[in-house]
């Protein structure tokens, strides 16, 4: 029986992905490498792996930040089983596994590790994580992106090796996508030169695909999402298709077991907080009340500046403490929005002027921009949606030289709002619990409960609210409410023009 190899790749982010070896390879940035490895430490052609007899050979294909073997530059060596290679100082570490497993038990150890994640107890991104890396180990292929339905639409949750925006980077289209979701239908392609249904296809033909699949996942007939796969080099033992349609439909139950059980914990976590505040939310304002005014009167009443510091320090903790209790009072309540015409643009410079002389304490650039136009909405609440985004964006660009724009515009059938950063981004792990109660992330201060606080007021205005953010590239909201009915059409009061406005802080 020919020997079996395995080339296990790790990131340097921890991710793991494995990879069957039966000719010899190139590895690199490039999209025509048989091995793509996207990080940018990596050369366009980084490394080459040579299968000579039963022996394999790894090469470094004189690149800039080199491949490693041990501490020693790698050059070309022999490489042995179970030895690594360190790419570009990290970026990933290659090892060669020797296996003498067959098909089926190969197959069969694939369904039971799946099996594993109806086990494990874990959030829903780190188990759509697992379930990708699984499907692209078990499969072969090198890139591949995970879908689910949200909101009645398909929206990408995890892929590898592919840039940011889907389409233009994978090579069945996304409404070939849909169609497999839609239909239930798998794509099922292991040689594309061999079919007729994508050959003609000038973004495949150009990429030299070599595999494409495509899978729904289904759990008890109800579609959840859909999962493709694909690689520019042949898959040496592709797998059975019975076997790897199994697999995927023990991801989708474990993807919707994971769900559901989020769900309930939020739920449970929404319950709690509502008998918190019905409870003793009100009794606890009440005696706060009274701590505030014996502090006050302490301070009033002494000339000594340390008794006057004690007390200020009081007060900043019962001021604290206070907007901590409204923030559970407001997110425990549901609530009618009390609903008056306003301008925006008139709203929104109500909000700017206050928050100008704090982005001036912190040398940071505010901008606003938008047309007058009329709509309905609650300012008392809404207020509190505005200031909290741009109080987190200023904080978000301190010390960054950054500015952030505040903009808004018409569009088809309401409004939308935009809330936008050039700071430090928000960790993807993070974005993920951003409306989560109680999570704070960057503030030493925070209550946990202003972003959940704006989600549920924008939703209380039947609003959506979206989430943009990349470490290192800053963080844009987009808020979109609906037009609501007033008298007269929903409109721009400058009808050609719009209004740009600037609030700097001034720099030293």
């Amino acid at each position: 029986m020919a020997q079996r190899f395995q080339l296990l790749i790790s990131d340097r982010h921890g991710f793991e992905r494995s990879v069957t070896l039966t000719r010899s390879i190139t590895l690199g940035r490039q999209s025509m490498c048989d091995v793509v490895l996207p990080d940018t430490m990596i050369s366009r052609n980084h490394l080459r792996l040579d299968l000579q007899g039963d022996a394999w050979y790894a090469e470094d294909l004189q690149t800039t930040h080199g491949s490693f073997c041990g501490d020693q530059p790698l050059g070309r060596r022999l490489w042995n089983p179970g030895a690594s290679i360190r790419l570009a100082d990290g970026a990933y570490t290659l090892t060669l596994l020797h296996s003498d497993q067959s098909s089926s038990e190969l197959h069969l150890q694939a369904i039971l590790e799946t099996a594993q994640l109806l086990a494990e107890e874990v959030d829903l991104e780190d188990l759509l994580e697992q379930s990708l890396d699984k499907l692209l180990a078990i499969s072969g292929t090198d890139r591949g992106f995970l879908m689910l339905l949200e909101d009645g639409e398909l929206a990408p949750r995890v892929k590898r090796n592919l840039g940011q925006e889907l389409e233009g980077h994978i090579h069945l289209s996304l409404s070939s996508v849909q169609k497999v979701f839609e239909t239930g239908e798998p794509v099922w392609i292991l040689n594309v030169a061999e079919s007729d249904q994508f050959h003609s296809q000038h973004s495949i033909t150009r990429l030299e695909l070599k595999t494409i699949l495509c899978l729904p996942l289904l759990l008890q007939g109800r579609r959840l999402g859909v999962v493709y796969l694909d690689s520019r080099r042949p898959i040496g033992e592709p797998p059975d298709r019975e076997t790897f349609e199994a697999i995927v439909a023990l991801c989708a139950i474990a993807i919707e077991r994971t769900r559901l059980s989020e769900e309930n914990l939020r739920t449970h976590v929404l319950a709690t907080v509502g008998q918190v505040a019905s409870s003793i939310v009100h009794d606890f304002k009440n005696g706060l009340f009274v701590l505030r005014g014996h502090a006050d009167l302490l301070g009033l009443a002494s000339d000594d500046p340390k008794i006057r510091h004690h007390c200020q320090k009081i007060l900043d903790s019962v001021d604290r403490l206070t907007l901590l209790s409204q923030d559970v009072l407001d997110f425990a309540k549901v609530r009618e929005p009390a609903r008056e015409t306003v301008d925006l643009r008139v709203f929104m410079d109500t909000i700017m002027e206050p928050m100008a002389s704090r982005a001036a304490e912190l040398g940071v650039h505010l901008h606003a921009e938008g047309p007058s136009c009329r709509l309905k909405l609650d300012p008392s609440r809404f207020v509190r949606v505005m200031e909290n985004l741009i109080a987190n964006a200023l904080e978000a660009t301190v010390d960054l030289s950054g500015e952030v724009q505040v903009s808004w515009t018409p569009v088809a059938g309401g409004v939308q709002i935009r809330v936008r950063d050039r700071g430090r981004g928000i960790p993807r792990k993070v974005l993920k619990r951003i409306f989560e109660p109680f999570f704070s992330y960057g503030k030493k201060k925070g209550t946990g409960l202003g972003m959940a606080t704006v989600k549920k007021i924008v939703e209380e205005h039947s609003g959506t609210l979206e989430f943009l953010s990349e470490e290192g590239e800053g963080t844009e909201v987009i808020i979109t409410l609906p037009e609501f009915p007033i008298s007269g059409t929903f409109k721009s009061l400058e009808e050609s023009t719009g209004t740009h406005r600037t609030l700097e802080g001034d720099r030293e």
